[in-house]
């Protein structure tokens, strides 16, 4: 029973995906201090576990022994050092609070009550990454240190952050620039990993949304269509009549620009690729090796928002074994540990070195490379896609 109950947690930690928040985003407009506090916090925060990930590349525990319980077969292509799930629950829930204790009496029940649900809510996500199989203590422990440190600093800094999108100053297009700069500086894993796609996404993100907020802010038609909303409606029929019109209308405009958009970028920067001949990160294809992208299918709904893992049955939620080529390179090391082998290469007889436990093999040592392909069965990808995933999310 109890095996059943704690299953459930794969499908909870599932739900929040980065595109989730980010549609949610979307959705709702910087009116409140609040919300322009919260979406950054989650933003950048996801932007710098990505990096940490990509640098370190300490994998997740090893299965077999560890069963991973989860509704996405893609987490196995990510690192697992820091923890993304901790991180993210425990600075969220440190915000808030904080934000509790800074609006709220201290003796007032309110006040217990969002200090109590922030804490469960923090405990069960960190809780579950561990009984999942998904992050070792060691993941847990550097994303809640992590996760301090990038809630001191927008805890700190959340009042500069908040007087660059509500005034007429025009530094808040340096994020534009900003955002850039750290995309180039992502480092490159050894392995191939979606860690720098999240990365480029929220980054996307980040470019459109302090600007675009800026404008807004600054807009006397944009204000008054934010004033009429249904914020201004008695809540009743037409309240939500207007609400639900707003999400679909919303929602379909973004799946609209997506599809717009990636046409025209997959039409317009390959040449310019080629013409240039710009460079491209590991495991890309570059320019100079296809003629077109036009007859490239894009999908209305992104990947990264795995609808067919939510339609999945919660006993369908326990993986074993090999998933990706982190996992087949980690049961390399593995095997070499616990089993005393030798050095790939080396031919000595000597019974005594069966002791010595050699190092890390290297890839090239692996067994077939294309097996890593076969169970990842991960898309390729184009050197145009960084280009095209910050046009794409910073319009959106």
């Amino acid at each position: 029973m109890a095996r059943k109950v704690f299953k459930t947690i794969a499908v909870d930690k599932d739900a929040g995906t980065h595109d989730d928040r980010l549609y949610g985003a979307a959705l709702h407009p910087w009116r409140s201090w609040l919300r322009r506090s919260m979406l950054p916090l989650v933003r950048w925060e996801t932007h710098w576990l990505a990096t940490m990930q990509d640098f370190m590349c300490l994998p997740r525990p090893l299965s077999p022994p560890v069963h991973r319980l989860t509704m996405s077969q893609g987490v196995a292509l990510e690192y697992g050092f820091p923890s993304t799930h901790s991180t993210n629950s425990i600075s969220v829930a440190l915000y808030l609070i904080a934000v509790a204790g800074d609006s709220l009496p201290y003796d007032s029940p309110t006040h217990t009550l969002c200090i109590l649900g922030a804490a469960f809510y923090a405990l069960s996500v960190v809780f579950g990454r561990i009984y999942c199989g998904m992050h070792s203590v060691t993941d847990v422990v550097g994303g809640t240190i992590l996760a301090f440190l990038l809630y001191w600093a927008q805890w700190a800094s959340r009042d500069f952050l908040d007087w660059i999108v509500t005034s007429g100053s025009y530094w808040v297009f340096l994020a534009i620039p900003l955002c850039l700069a750290l995309v180039g500086i992502h480092p490159d894993p050894i392995e191939r990993c979606p860690c720098f796609e999240d990365s480029v996404c929220f980054m996307g993100v980040i470019m459109g949304v302090y600007p675009g907020s800026w404008l807004c802010n600054s807009s006397d038609m944009c204000q008054s269509g934010l004033d009429t909303s249904a914020n201004g409606l008695p809540f009743g029929l037409m309240y939500l009549a207007v609400m639900v019109t707003k999400i679909v209308v919303g929602v379909s405009m973004l799946f609209m620009w997506r599809i717009a958009c990636k046409k025209v970028c997959y039409f317009l920067l390959p040449p310019i690729y080629r013409v240039f001949n710009l460079p491209h990160r590991k495991f890309e294809v570059a320019a100079r090796t296809y003629k077109s992208l036009n007859k490239e299918s894009i999908h209305p709904i992104p990947s990264v928002l795995d609808l067919r893992s939510l339609s999945r049955s919660v006993s369908s939620a326990e993986h074993v074994g090999i998933q990706s080529g982190i996992d087949l390179h980690e049961r390399k090391v593995a095997e070499c540990k616990y089993r005393g082998k030798q050095r790939p290469g080396d031919n000595s007889s000597n019974p005594q070195q069966n002791d010595v436990i050699p190092s890390t093999p290297p890839l090239s040592s692996l067994d077939d490379p294309t097996s890593m392909l076969v169970v990842e069965d991960a898309p390729l990808r184009y050197d145009v896609d960084i280009v095209t995933k910050l046009i794409v999310y910073a319009g959106k």
